[in-house]
């Protein structure tokens, strides 16, 4: 009795191929994780970046005699800041701290600028 050679795939081939789609289904689960962690790392960033880039603009439209230091809270970021004079009466050095959470640990960022005041 003679076989036949029937076309179609091996068990072995079956095997090593969805072995090798699962380890490629596997790396692209791990690139979409980092991804994600990426996306949400430059989120938070933006937003501690936004809230300081806005209260140094609400402070530099007021006036010099009405500036004062404060603290503020928006959403997870925590915003300080402290107006001094400066060797200038027509300047006022404002600094500024934002306090947020990144990759799970604290950070600070601190910013120091300066406003001119009418005369």
């Amino acid at each position: 009795m003679r076989i036949r050679h029937r076309p179609g795939f091996t068990l072995i081939e079956l095997v090593l191929a969805a072995f090798i789609f699962a380890v490629g289904a596997l790396a692209l689960e791990a690139t979409a994780v980092a991804s994600l962690r990426r996306m949400r790392r430059s989120a938070d960033l933006a937003l501690a970046a936004a809230v300081a880039r806005s209260r140094l603009e609400t402070l530099a439209s007021s006036r010099c005699d009405l500036l004062a230091g404060g603290v503020d809270t928006i959403g997870p970021v925590v915003s300080g800041w402290a107006v001094e004079q400066s060797g200038s009466p027509l300047i006022r050095v404002l600094s500024q701290t934002v306090t947020y959470r990144v990759d799970g640990a604290t950070r600070l960022d601190s910013y120091r600028s300066f406003v001119p005041c009418a005369p």
